[in-house]
């Protein structure tokens, strides 16, 4: 078996406490360069993992002959320059989610994958990921009946102080269009119940300005609040409330069917069934569908695919299904109206 030699730009948070332990565990990986926004941080980052390599640009790091694969860590503005840098340099590509900034920014990304015939991987959701195969088991199996309402609940209140400054996710020229886990939750959607067809959507900013990361008072363009209608393949009717301004948090789906329901809490990681009145009680997860998403098999999806050209998702292609979301309700909020996706 081949090694496989890896560079990161942006080690930071999520590759820290997933990518790394997740390909260290894997063995006859190796480590070659980080890039991170400073040296400083670069520095800390390959002192801690035993990196030979620091570079000062990312594009210094995508250029050596001597690595295989990119896993980009950083935010998603550098999302589509690095991947299609890394790409065109024939690496194979890991991306931390969100895809892009923005659909525009994806579908170029797709583009390259495409061309370039590497392994091109975005980091996975972690939401559902336990029940994934239990609930697409029991929707298969009509537990439920036919699914008429999918109810998404995601509640903060990361923004509900007016003083807060912006962090990067509140902050547009780092972030692009992507609000809290919309783009998440449409993801997760799109492996249960197939694409988004239209989505009807409305933002609210409650706070119109906030001090950003340099001290200077800027328009918040990234809503504090959206709620969004979307209707699936099937006629299936999903609506996200989604919000950074309440007092009570929670992460919630339920998918109401013709003939019961399911319930999942993914801060609990708990999935519970109810029969059409009857109670809510928890549904066993058989060891055949269990998935410890603690211990997550991303990496290993992601090496295996780069070694043996086994199957990997989300790709790409996943994520600009999900970015088209993402548009589409940006484009909805903006107009007032009702949006097709097949129309961004």
């Amino acid at each position: 078996m081949d090694k496989l030699r890896i560079g990161f730009i942006g080690l930071g948070g999520i590759c820290r406490q997933r990518h790394v332990p997740g390909l260290q565990r894997l063995g006859n990986i190796e480590f070659v360069a980080v890039a991170n926004r400073s040296r400083v941080s670069a520095e800390a980052a390959a002192a801690e993992y035993g990196i030979a390599q620091v570079h000062e640009r990312w594009e210094e790091l995508v250029a050596r002959p001597d690595i295989d694969a990119v896993f980009i860590g950083a935010w998603p503005y550098l999302h589509r320059p690095a991947s299609i840098a890394a790409l065109q340099a024939g690496k194979h590509v890991f991306c931390q989610a969100r895809m892009a900034m923005n659909l525009e920014e994806a579908l170029a990304m797709r583009a390259e994958a495409r061309a370039a015939g590497r392994v091109a991987m975005l980091c996975p959701v972690p939401f559902g990921l336990s029940v994934d195969k239990t609930i697409a088991r029991l929707l298969r199996e009509g537990a439920i009946g036919a699914p008429r309402l999918v109810s998404i609940r995601s509640f903060n209140g990361a923004w509900r102080n007016a003083a807060a400054p912006m962090n990067w996710r509140k902050d547009e020229r780092l972030s692009g269009l992507n609000m809290q886990t919309l783009g998440m939750y449409a993801e997760v959607m799109h492996r249960w119940f197939g694409r988004t067809r239209t989505v009807s959507a409305s933002g609210f900013t409650h706070t119109p300005r906030r001090l950003d990361g340099t001290g200077v008072l800027r328009e918040v363009c990234i809503p504090d609040q959206v709620s969004v209608t979307a209707e699936m393949d099937g006629g299936l009717a999903v609506h996200y409330a989604i919000s950074g301004v309440v007092a009570a948090p929670r992460e919630t789906v339920d998918i109401f069917g013709e003939a019961g329901s399911l319930h999942y809490d993914a801060v609990r990681d708990e999935l519970l069934m109810a029969q059409a009145d009857g109670p809510a009680a928890p549904v066993e997860i058989g060891p055949d569908e269990a998935y410890n998403a603690a211990q997550w098999r991303v990496e290993e999806d992601f090496v295996n695919a780069v070694r043996h050209g086994t199957e990997y998702h989300p790709d790409f292609e996943d994520g600009v299904r999900y970015m088209q979301v993402v548009q589409a309700v940006h484009d909805s909020a903006a107009t007032g109206r009702a949006i097709a996706l097949e129309e961004v």
